[in-house]
Parts: C-alpha cells; structure tokens; sequence
C-alpha cells in the first residue's frame, strides 16, 4: 500500500509541475495555420497544443496590434511549400543542417524557430 502511495505521488507531482512551454520535442502530429509569409521568414501558429511556440507575439508587418499565442518561425522554410492561410499537420523535426537560402529583411519574427515535416 505504501509503495502504490509513493508511486501515485510521483506521478501526480510530474503532471502538476509538467514541463515548461518548448521543453521536449515530442513525437505529436501537430496542426497549424500559416499566418505569415515573407522572404525571410514564414510564422506558423500551432492549434492544436499550447505548449510549443511563442505567446504574445505581433505581427509588426500588419496594420492592426493582434497578439498571437503559440508562434513559431519555420527554420527550414525551402523544404516546405507554405502559403498564407493554409491549414496543415506536421511533425517538429531536429534539424541536423540548415542550408535554406533566405532574403535579409528583418520581418521580426518569434523568436521561437522550429524545422518541420509537414504530414500529407
């Protein structure tokens, strides 16, 4: 009974304290709007998990101060084909080279970048 008691303990200590926001990359498929395109950079907002990404973060580049919560720049953007808007499923990869050309204009960005595999 004792041990069951220091098990069940254990457990709900790590999902109380769980793991803070960009901690681990899992294998989670991940769903995600396109929320901004430019030469040098494409912003992706993640739907369907908040604990990835950046939170309250503008997009400088419109018109409007809207605040997006969970944001990522897309580090390996010339092996995906992303436009605006689009909805879609990917995987938050590791990057072992990044060798993506890009413009120098500086959009602000997040500050967040992951590279992903996008899931058809």
């Amino acid at each position: 009974m004792k041990k069951k008691l220091l098990i069940f303990s254990f457990i709900l200590s790590q999902l109380l304290l769980g793991c803070e926001k960009n901690d681990v990359l899992d294998e989670s498929i991940l769903k995600g709007e396109v929320i901004r395109v430019t030469c040098a950079s494409t912003v992706v907002q993640i739907k369907n998990a908040e604990k990835y990404g950046e939170d309250s973060w503008i997009n400088e580049m419109s018109t409007g101060q809207v605040k997006y919560d969970n944001v990522f720049k897309v580090e390996n953007i010339c092996k995906v084909n992303l436009e605006m808007g689009k909805t879609f499923q990917f995987k938050i990869i590791s990057l072992t080279q990044n060798d993506c050309i890009q413009c120098l204009l500086y959009d602000a960005p997040p500050k967040v970048s992951y590279a992903i595999e996008v899931i058809p």
